[in-house]
């Protein structure tokens, strides 16, 4: 007998109703839950549902009913439009307040804060730069970024050439070749920088 917490095989094909007009639930849940890592038994356990059904639901071989769909949507932060794929994303906004950001020191007076958007495939820096700061090493890195200076004013090196932004500038690279920044003025300096690829 197969243990109904193993990752389940991925529901059959001829499952698949085209005429339907959305995906098969246990299609959705299979590729949502194998994206975050979770077992049949942790998902039962955030939305109530028993792992049994979960795993015949994967399979194609049950149904399942509207409030139940919720339950099980909500557990991916979904609502059951954006689980069957009607709509880009939840039917409420999602909040990332300040104080629950990840903080990283990039380096001495530069403060890196992280928001991860995980379901839209990128991620948001807020980078802060005291007076006379500047990274101490190059980056490198997979995909493209897109900065915005928002206090200040900071130098972005990029392949070796200096690029003087002001507060409103905004500058677009590729992110594989060598690049930085750096605050050479006597005031603080902010910038967000959108990175189109999961740096951090």
């Amino acid at each position: 007998m197969t243990d109904p917490d193993l990752p389940a095989s991925p529901p059959r094909s001829g499952s698949r109703d085209p005429e339907l007009g959305f995906p098969p639930p246990g299609e959705v849940l299979h590729r949502l839950r194998t994206r975050k890592g979770m077992s049949l038994r942790q998902v039962a356990a955030e939305c109530g549902l028993s792992v049994s059904f979960l795993a015949s639901l994967e399979r194609g071989e049950t149904d399942i009913a509207l409030e139940r769909l919720g339950r099980l949507a909500k557990v991916f932060d979904h609502d059951v439009g954006s689980f069957l794929g009607f709509s880009r994303g939840r039917a409420t906004p999602s909040l990332f307040p300040r104080e629950t950001q990840e903080v990283l020191q990039r380096a001495p007076g530069v403060v890196y804060r992280l928001l991860r958007s995980p379901e839209l495939g990128y991620q948001v820096v807020t980078g802060d730069f005291e007076p006379r700061s500047s990274l101490t090493e190059d980056l490198q890195h997979e995909g493209s970024d897109l900065i915005t200076i928002t206090r200040g004013s900071l130098v972005a090196r990029y392949n070796g050439v200096d690029h003087e932004l002001r507060a409103g500038d905004s500058i677009q690279w590729s992110a594989g070749h060598p690049h930085s920044f750096r605050n050479d003025t006597d005031e603080p300096a902010q910038m967000i920088a959108v990175l189109f690829s999961s740096l951090y």
